[in-house]
């Protein structure tokens, strides 16, 4: 023992190992503990979390610090809530005698004495709290930092819930020295080098342990297991058997408590501990794979509201389920992974857990037909946020419908992540999930008649995103044929706007014109603001590809103007982005920038990475433009990485442009270096790509090294040059370009001068070979 005023049958347990990662709470639960209002403080959190781990290094630095006495006592093994005091006195050397007060012998033995008591694992003792705080008020000088996966509910207590260690993120796995000190990851390597001493870091296995270690969750008892198994494991074959933890985290070191061994065991403890109606209900609520709200589980739980929000209390006051952070209008609530799969295994060996499932497809399934119902209305901003807080349990009712028959089910399913999936980017994973559904035989054609015009019409704009154009156009009319027979205005005019779209890009200026207009005249007829809002913007980008550019500007600034009042921003960002290469492509580079930065910075924080791939291509030109070549290579390559990842194909047009700033890239760096740039764009994380791609919209790109500009034109010149090559007059580049007749024969005059010929066709010439 470290002090000699301790009972012998106090003291505190040595630890086995250091306390990792823990420096922030250990500072937190110190500082409670030193506050003259602390006398208990009560550590709370689920099962492996490590409070007794905690609670034992607190209690020693208030000892080293204060120089009193510190006892330990361990409640697991007690049964009888009225041997709580008998276990606090016989460590604190108080000797119980029949037939006397046990609260008055200890204030008797105790005195003026300063005393910190660790009750470890009080969770099935609850009875006895109100004894501990009897002995709180006859003992001044005494503090009790107990641990317990729920609170003691009395007036002197201050609860501490302990957090999961924190995790890796993607910005770490890049940098050795700052996965190394993430706390989750420290654990886990320490521990792994206990039984592999030579076990390090590497780059080879930083991505593999960081995956490992958020796939635990930052749980440290689970962290502990695993690390154990990489004696025998390679980090990839720990990840892979990370699917089922139950199995995996089971220990054998024997001088620990059996329920510590294995998370398991862990787990069990606390569910023994639950009533008949929590047992359920904590079994039930298995099913969900990600967050839920308490009007979810009262559905798919089959319990009223109110019996809901009791249960629903009493698992979150013993650490068995957790509120979520972020949502400020409606409560959201999760469980670890590993208490879900401990449930889920209750579940499954019960005879509710088909039934349970079925609630769970069937509520989801109304959820995404809700969703689906709000594309293109003012409620689609706030129903996208819903979907993508929802997102994997939507997932999963889809495959229970489809292995289960539920046809209409899992067409609205099917329709509203679609939909979700193509306003986050995702579009490959987007157009497998609805091909999967379109391909299967639906017995009842009258029932799946409008579940199947939304998945058509979501499975022929994701055929576009992707570049095939052919079976977009087919599925599109598809979906214009069913819902105009079902007088369907809305999703006719979301048809109608993305066959606008098909005809763009293949070059059919009038026919797409025609589809935009008839979307807008549907939009109208249904008194759809944000529909005619898309509109607008649909036909700035059809003029801007057309190359008028000046009605381009005009309409996308009314389309920018319009999702502002709405409020929406990922609709705000498709504006601005397309408003930004309208003026870049007018040389208004200075006013480009800062639309095309807050486009940027909207489709990071919305997660979608088609958004920022069509940035980074935006300002890569507005390098190339400005001569930081270097800059521009490095963008290019990260937004081709990033159209890769999801599928996304860049239109024609857009395309016709990244090939333009690439044969600006080669002649300038040379084949070799703007090759290897660009490849290096290509592993560039996505992070770094959106930092350097907002320095070029903020004017601080880069410097290239000084080099001979082998392109002495401005970018205004560099504009004419091209539309002269094109065969347009000087009035048609005035048009275009937005300027006067007269100042575009002034730009002509320079670009003569300086490229030191006579003739349109020379400048032209010259345009094709060097520029365009």
């Amino acid at each position: 023992m470290r002090d000699a005023r301790r009972s012998p049958r106090g003291g505190l347990p040595a630890p086995a190992d250091l306390l990792v990662g823990r420096e922030g709470e250990l500072a937190a639960v110190s500082a409670m503990l030193a506050s003259p209002r602390a006398r208990l403080v009560t550590l709370t959190g689920p099962p492996g979390i490590g409070k007794t781990r905690l609670a034992v290094e607190c209690a020693s630095a208030y000892a080293e610090r204060s120089g009193c006495a510190a006892v330990f006592v361990d409640l697991a093994a007690v049964r009888d809530h009225a041997l709580v005091l008998v276990e606090l006195a016989q460590a604190v050397g108080v000797e119980p005698r029949s037939g006397a007060d046990l609260t008055d012998q200890l204030a008797a033995a105790l005195g003026s004495q300063e005393r910190l008591v660790v009750l470890d694992n009080f969770e099935h003792l609850l009875a006895a709290a109100p004894d501990v705080g009897r002995v709180l008020a006859a003992c001044p000088r005494l503090r009790v930092l107990a641990t317990s996966r729920e609170r003691l509910r009395l007036s002197a207590e201050q609860e501490f819930p302990v957090p999961p260690l924190a995790m890796p993120g993607p910005a770490d796995v890049v940098d050795l020295g700052s996965l190394a000190a993430n706390p989750s990851v420290a654990l886990l390597l320490d521990r792994a080098r206990r039984t592999s001493p030579d076990f390090g870091l590497t780059s080879a296995n930083a991505p593999l342990l960081a995956s490992a270690c958020v796939r635990l969750e930052g749980l440290p008892l689970a962290i502990e297991l695993a690390a154990a198994r990489l004696k025998v494991l390679t980090p990839g074959e720990l990840v892979l058997r990370l699917g089922r933890q139950m199995e995996l985290l089971a220990g054998s070191t024997r001088d620990v408590r059996p329920r510590q061994r294995a998370l398991r065991s862990a787990i069990a403890w606390s569910y023994d501990l639950l009533d008949p109606a929590e047992r359920a209900m904590f079994r039930r609520l298995s099913v969900f794979a990600g967050g839920w709200t308490l009007a979810d589980a009262a559905s798919v739980c089959a319990v009223d509201s109110d019996d809901m929000l009791a249960v629903a209390a009493s698992l979150l006051d013993k650490s068995l389920i957790r509120r979520l952070p972020g949502d400020e209008e409606t409560a959201e609530f999760s469980m670890l992974e590993s208490l879900r799969e401990y449930a889920a295994e209750q579940l499954a060996a019960g005879a509710e857990a088909e039934e349970t499932r079925a609630r769970h497809a069937a509520h989801y399934a109304g959820l995404a037909a809700q969703f689906e119902a709000s594309i293109g209305l003012p409620e689609e901003r706030s129903w996208v946020v819903r979907a993508g807080r929802h997102h994997a349990d939507l997932r999963a009712a889809l495959e229970y419908c489809l292995s289960e028959g539920q046809d209409a089910r899992a067409l609205s399913l099917a329709a509203g992540l679609g939909w979700y999936l193509y306003t986050r980017g995702d579009l490959g994973h987007g157009q497998a999930l609805v091909d999967a559904v379109l391909v299967t035989e639906h017995e009842d054609e009258d029932a799946t008649a409008g579940g199947r015009a939304g998945v058509l019409l979501v499975a022929g704009i994701l055929a576009w995103a992707t570049g095939e154009a052919g079976r977009a156009q087919d599925l599109l009319l598809q979906a214009l044929e069913r819902t105009e027979g079902r007088g369907d205005l809305r999703r006719a005019a979301i048809a109608c706007a993305f066959l606008g779209h098909v005809a763009r890009a293949g070059g059919e200026w009038d026919t797409s014109a025609d589809w935009h207009q008839r979307a807008e005249a549907g939009f109208r007829a249904g008194g759809n603001t944000q529909g005619v809002a898309w509109a607008r913007h649909d036909l700035g980008l059809l003029a801007r590809d057309h190359g008028d550019l000046s009605r381009a500007a005009e309409l996308l600034r009314a389309s920018l103007r319009d999702f502002r009042e709405l409020d929406y921003p990922w609709a705000l960002a498709w504006s601005a982005w397309g408003l930004g290469t309208t003026l870049s492509g007018q040389g208004l580079l200075a006013e480009a920038r800062p639309l095309l930065a807050e486009a940027l910075r909207i489709y990071t924080q919305v997660n979608d990475p088609r958004g920022v791939a069509q940035c980074l291509d935006a300002l890569a030109y507005i390098a190339s433009e400005e001569a930081h070549y270097e800059t521009a290579a490095r963008l290019i390559g990260g937004g081709a990485a990033l159209r890769l990842r999801v599928a996304a194909r860049p239109p024609d047009t857009e395309q016709a442009r990244n090939s333009a700033v690439e044969r600006t890239l080669a002649r300038a760096l040379g084949p070799e270096d703007a090759d290897r740039l660009i490849h290096a764009g290509w592993t560039m994380p996505v992070q770094q790509a959106t930092d350097l791609a907002l320095a070029v919209a903020s004017d601080a790109a880069p410097a290239d090294p000084d080099r001979a500009d082998p392109v002495p034109l401005t970018p205004r010149e560099r504009q004419v040059a091209a539309l002269v090559a094109s065969g347009r007059t000087n009035r048609q580049i005035g048009r275009v370009l937005g300027i006067s007749e007269k100042t575009a024969e002034v730009h002509l005059h320079h670009v003569m001068s300086k490229l030191d010929v006579r003739s349109r066709a020379e400048v032209a010439a010259w345009a094709v070979t060097r520029h365009t």
